[in-house]
């Protein structure tokens, strides 16, 4: 009874706290700004009234039991261009750093989850779910897209050779996964166990193979739309090449941290942050300056470079405990921030015009994890427990999917509009429903500690 009072005394608190904002939101909107220095000044109010927003509101629902970042979610989205107009696409665009940011900290707290130990015990069951999940889940969408086509006024008018790509694009990037969900719901409910471990190993693991499989998609794809031409297999090496450098920088960087780590002894979390920001950065820069001075066309893969860089600090020194230490002092703000901006970047203009689509592709997406874990579980023979609730863990997706989705519109125009809008729509559904169903999961196999 004692707890239920207490509950209810917070769930009123967080309420009442969120009504006063939302007041003070709507009297700042009325508010006339003209200038350049008043608008800086209100950017700057925006964004700290963004972090205090999202923090109260995904405690008022953590009283529901729903995820913080679920929370976070909701918040920017009611604060986003698309409902309540707080955050402006402008205003968003001045927070672009903070992706940059957030994503370098959230791939280098990956890599240190991964203990090489336990992914040694459970490499099996990994690669069956790594497999499984690319062949059935990629293969279930392709025909889905390629037989449901027809029946929806979004697809249509394309051409059958533009059905085709749509398919073959749709499938690949329905494979890609949250990593950043992924570790904020561990670092939420402090999981551990064989499932956590199993769950990020996949996903780290698919973010790495997602990037070659879309680039042979690409190169398959021009040829369905053309008609003609061979793939292009030079690229592919180039690529492989990449992967293996931005593996090998990874590992020196992680190096560097550690020794920084234990020669210094202290708090070093802003020297991570800041290490890890200035590798995205220049990961990005590097490639447009080596090919203006040099003529030479090469990339780096900014969230692989971070990967490897936790990783190595956790399997290959002695400073693993506490540099994830470090990490986790500094979470809070990293995850508030990047997932109530991700909230209100999301398309909910591009969900309104293909919702019908963009459900049957989620159902469909969803079915595809399901048989890809439960197959892998029965292979492994896993507890019937893990394969009955296995997908659940899997649903997520955010920062990559979009990513692989612009670069796809980019290189086929004739179907761009009709990619990213639907991609951008199935996110829409899987980033709200996806960390409920992983946090749900953690606790249903007993692996949340809090």
């Amino acid at each position: 009874m004692t707890r239920y009072v207490i509950k209810h005394k917070q769930f009123t608190l967080h309420a009442v706290t969120l009504i006063v904002l939302t007041l003070f939101a709507f009297w700042l909107k009325s508010m006339d700004t003209p200038g350049s220095q008043s608008s800086s000044g209100l950017i700057n109010i925006s964004f700290g009234f963004i972090l205090l927003f999202a923090y109260v509101f995904a405690h008022l629902l953590k009283t529901l039991k729903l995820p913080l970042i679920t929370g976070y979610i909701f918040a920017g989205i009611l604060a986003g261009p698309y409902v309540s107009a707080f955050l402006s696409e402008e205003m968003l665009g001045h927070f672009q750093f903070i992706d940059d940011l957030a994503l370098s900290f959230i791939a280098m707290s990956a890599g240190g989850e991964l203990h090489l130990k336990t992914l040694s015990n459970r490499r099996f069951v990994i690669f069956l779910n790594v497999f499984f999940q690319i062949l059935i889940i990629s293969g279930l969408v392709y025909y889905f897209v390629l037989a449901c086509s027809p029946y929806f006024d979004f697809t249509r008018l394309l051409a059958p050779g533009q059905i085709k790509a749509l398919a073959i694009l749709l499938g690949v990037i329905a494979i890609a996964r949250s990593p950043a969900s992924t570790i904020a719901i561990i670092n939420e409910t402090c999981a551990s166990g064989v499932f956590t471990e199993t769950v990020l190993g996949v996903t780290v693991i698919k973010d790495v193979l997602i990037i070659i499989i879309f680039t042979i998609a690409l190169s398959f794809t021009k040829i369905v739309v053309a008609g003609t031409g061979s793939m292009d297999y030079n690229l592919i090496n180039i690529l492989l090449g990449e992967i293996l450098i931005s593996i090998l920088l990874g590992v020196v960087s992680g190096k560097i941290i550690a020794s920084y780590i234990k020669r210094v002894g202290r708090d070093i979390a802003v020297f991570v942050i800041l290490f890890g920001f200035g590798i995205t950065k220049l990961s990005l820069w590097l490639p447009s300056f080596m090919e203006g001075l040099f003529h030479v066309s090469f990339h780096f893969e900014p969230l692989l470079i971070c990967i490897s860089t936790g990783f190595t600090i956790q399997n290959f020194s002695t400073s693993g405990d506490r540099f994830m230490r470090s990490i986790d002092k500094v979470a809070l703000p990293i995850y508030l921030l990047f997932f109530s901006l991700a909230g209100a970047s999301l398309d909910l203009g591009a969900l309104g015009v293909c919702w019908p689509l963009a459900v049957t592709f989620a159902c469909v997406r969803i079915l595809g994890v399901f048989m890809s874990t439960w197959l892998a579980g029965r292979i492994n023979n896993d507890p019937p427990l893990f394969n009955r609730h296995a997908w659940m863990a899997y649903i997520t997706q955010a920062g990559v999917a979009i990513g692989l989705a612009q670069i796809a519109a980019r290189q086929f125009p004739e179907i761009g509009d009709y990619l990213s809008t639907v991609v951008l729509a199935v996110i829409s559904v899987n980033q709200i429903i996806g960390p409920i169903l992983f946090k749900r999961v953690l606790y249903i196999v007993g692996e949340a500690r809090r």
